[in-house]
């Protein structure tokens, strides 16, 4: 079966409040702070330039649960537009292409989106690439992967507890798409010690292009041609063994180098041209569960994501459990950690010169940004922020809050499920100080998701975040 996410063990254990810190800035507003379920009507905002000499920074928010994504000008708090009908897929997140493009999933259909967003802020979807269900086995995407000249998209399939898996490879200078079925092998799962089946992450990498995918204790990698041209059984072309519990995909920018945070370290391996070089082993300097949904810093080269220092028990749950935040570098073979205190947290955000989670505990939460430290890890200083709760509802879903960050650092942005509201953080001389609240016309139930796009901003991560 599918391994189930921590975080997810996490949210059912304890009830994820999403709060905001008035520690840096005056209260919120009590029409911003006690914004009911239905789409709010007003939230406060100030006025702030945020467009950069090599383009602007757009905020997008999605609500899988109201079919809808949204795209707001952190620099006025205004809704510029917004797509309808659309049942954003969280898990595989949003693959940046660069000048105002992005790619994700709308898993009703289920097809690849495709969307542009203007110099005004409108997006609109360019392309739509259906993904292969003849079978009605859809259930989501589990990652999604470009190369890293931005041309092709790999889909990777999440059908629950099966060996037998499909990656569907879109071509988007010829708008095609063709998919492969793919087989990957049952494990003593690192959770359970029982028998099942891991996540297949996927990646387009090497030179010529394959697909490289976890199997189940190893790296498979495909000849992306061969699927092109209509290959939908490939031949194996090379093989790595990988350790338990790949949960979330590495990778540099330049596809040179791939792994996976697994359940006891990180694991690295170099793409060759016949396939793989010597992998790289390094286990978490301290004792943790798993690095969660790690993203790509964007040196191109240095992941980071968020950990618990263990499972939740009947006797431990989660909210007194240790959290941490993890970072490793592709260049070498460091890891670092570094404590984020007690409770829950989310998943990891990380600008050029700092990475940043929110951690839950008795119903307070804090934001913590750890800079980035002379080694290139996210090891250096750390500035903690107590936020005051707002009001929000309590989380009924897989997750209560979302949190994300320009490219920049100049600001961050955590949504407040429940009520429809995200909440604006600038970071004034390094200090965050909250600016106020966008209002978005639906609830955003389960935390929704968040992702920044900078127009001008090359794009450094290959993997859907």
């Amino acid at each position: 079966m599918r391994s189930p996410s921590l975080t997810r063990i996490q949210a059912a254990t304890v009830g994820l409040a999403l709060l905001v810190g008035a520690a840096v800035s005056a209260p919120l507003p009590a029409t911003a702070a006690t914004a009911a379920t239905a789409a709010p009507t007003r939230a406060t905002h100030t006025a702030a330039a945020h467009t950069t000499s090599a383009g602007h920074d757009w905020l997008v928010a999605a609500d899988p649960a109201a079919h809808a994504v949204y795209v707001v000008d952190p620099g006025t708090g205004r809704r510029t537009g917004s797509l309808k009908g659309i049942e954003f897929g969280t898990h595989a997140g949003t693959v940046q292409l660069g000048h105002g493009r992005i790619a994700f999933m709308d898993e009703s259909k289920p097809q690849l989106e495709v969307v542009s967003i203007s110099a005004t802020g409108r997006p609109s979807v360019v392309a739509s690439y259906r993904i292969l269900n003849k079978d009605g086995r859809w259930e989501r995407a589990g990652w999604l992967a470009a190369d890293p000249s931005r041309r092709y998209i790999a889909v990777g399939s999440d059908f629950d507890g099966s060996t037998k898996q499909q990656v569907s490879v879109i071509d988007l200078a010829k708008k095609g798409v063709e998919t492969a079925r793919i087989t990957t092998s049952e494990v003593k799962l690192a959770t359970t010690g029982e028998t099942g089946t891991e996540e297949m992450e996927t990646f387009l990498v090497g030179s010529p292009l394959r697909l490289v995918v976890t199997a189940g204790g190893r790296f498979d990698s495909y000849s992306v041609s061969r699927i092109l041209k209509g290959d939908s059984t490939p031949p194996v072309t090379a093989t790595t063994a990988l350790g338990a519990y790949p949960h979330g995909p590495i990778v540099s920018a330049d596809g040179r180098v791939i792994g996976s945070t697994l359940h006891d370290g990180f694991e690295t391996v170099p793409v060759t041209k016949r396939g793989f070089g010597r992998s790289t082993s390094t286990p978490y300097p301290q004792v943790a569960v798993q690095s969660y949904r790690p993203r790509m810093a964007p040196d191109g080269t240095t992941a980071v994501g968020t950990q618990a220092q263990s499972a939740p028990t009947s006797t431990q749950p989660a909210a007194d459990i240790g959290a941490l935040l993890a970072s490793s570098s592709t260049r070498t073979s460091r890891v670092a950690t570094v404590s984020l205190g007690t409770g829950v947290a989310t998943r990891a955000a990380v600008a050029k010169g700092f990475a940043a989670a929110v951690v839950t505990h008795d119903g307070t939460d804090t934001l913590t940004l750890v800079s980035r430290g002379r080694d290139g890890l996210f090891t250096g200083a750390k500035k903690s922020v107590v936020l005051p709760t707002l009001g929000q509802t309590t989380d009924t879903g897989s997750q209560a809050r979302f949190l994300a960050a320009t490219d920049d650092g100049s600001q961050l942005f955590v949504t407040r499920a429940g009520t429809g509201t995200v909440v604006e953080i600038d970071l004034v001389r390094g200090v965050p100080r909250v600016r106020g609240a966008v209002a978005l016309p639906s609830a955003l139930a389960d935390g929704g998701y968040l992702t920044t796009v900078d127009s001008g901003q090359a794009p450094f991560d290959l993997s859907g975040r």
